[in-house]
């Protein structure tokens, strides 16, 4: 027996053993490995953000990958029905025929409990509405004692009160309460001001767009910019909630603008 382990043929065999276990290991990983695998051959994952589910299963389609649904979510910001995540990433590479989850946006949005508003400060309220993944919509005023309280909240044109149900996202309007100065607000300060910003601070303030004066004889960057306003805002001085204040602006008039009176003037009116 021993002979036979220090023999020619034994050591012959194990030469052909070793050669067959080499050219075993370079088929499997030099071949049939490469073929298994598709090694080297890769598809660029699309974008498929805010696409329809339907889309978004036509282009994956188109490129050889396979769509998978997964939970949805709800972003209020978007369409109902587009897609939202995906997984794996846009244009990462992958192999042929991977499977692609989707996350799609809800089509109905969930119904929230409205938080308590009530007796908290404008301040307060537009926090706790935004920590529920509720907006806020118009802010109007109205004579009462309690300055700057939420009065009551509304809805689609009806009072709704803490605990009923509305739609995830869903802007909320505001009563708050004007002071004690008799339906009177400070006149605000707009001068610097953008036009969308005036707009926006006058509608808080329960204040109307009077008229509307273009001067296009501004400093160069100064388009859209206010330079005056009547009544001019001051120390002490107050407007009765509901008055118009009339607005001059840097910059041309535009063509038409619906529900406000426009002139233009030649020059300066600093």
């Amino acid at each position: 027996m021993f002979r036979y382990f220090i023999s020619r043929e034994f050591f012959l065999t194990i030469l052909a053993l070793a050669g067959g276990g080499i050219v075993l290991y370079l088929l499997i990983f030099f071949w049939f490995l490469p073929i298994y695998t598709r090694h080297g051959d890769s598809v660029v994952v699309p974008d498929l953000y805010e696409m329809t589910l339907d889309e978004a299963r036509k282009s994956l389609q188109k490129e050889g990958l396979r769509p998978a649904a997964e939970e949805e979510v709800f972003v209020a910001d978007l369409p109902p029905g587009v897609v939202v995540r995906q997984y794996p990433a846009p244009y990462s590479r992958v192999k042929p025929g991977r499977t692609i989850t989707l996350t799609v946006n809800k089509i109905d949005p969930p119904m929230v409990p409205l938080p308590q508003l009530s007796d908290l400060s404008l301040y307060q309220a537009k926090s706790r509405l935004e920590s529920w993944k509720l907006g806020v919509g118009k802010v109007s005023r109205e004579p009462d004692i309690a300055e700057n309280i939420v009065l009551r909240a509304v809805y689609e044109g009806k009072v709704i009160k803490q605990g009923d149900k509305v739609p995830q996202g869903a802007k909320i309007e505001l009563v708050v309460g004007a002071g004690l100065n008799s339906g009177k607000v400070p006149v605000p300060s707009l001068v610097g001001k953008s036009y969308e910003d005036a707009l926006a601070l006058l509608e808080q303030l329960g204040l109307g767009l009077g008229s509307v004066v273009y001067n296009p004889n501004g400093a160069a960057g100064s388009d859209g910019l206010l330079y005056n306003q009547q009544p001019r805002a001051g120390a002490g001085d107050s407007i009765k909630i509901g008055a118009s204040i009339d607005i001059f602006v840097y910059g041309k008039a535009p063509e038409e603008r619906e529900g406000i009176m426009i002139e233009s003037v030649p020059g300066d009116n600093n």
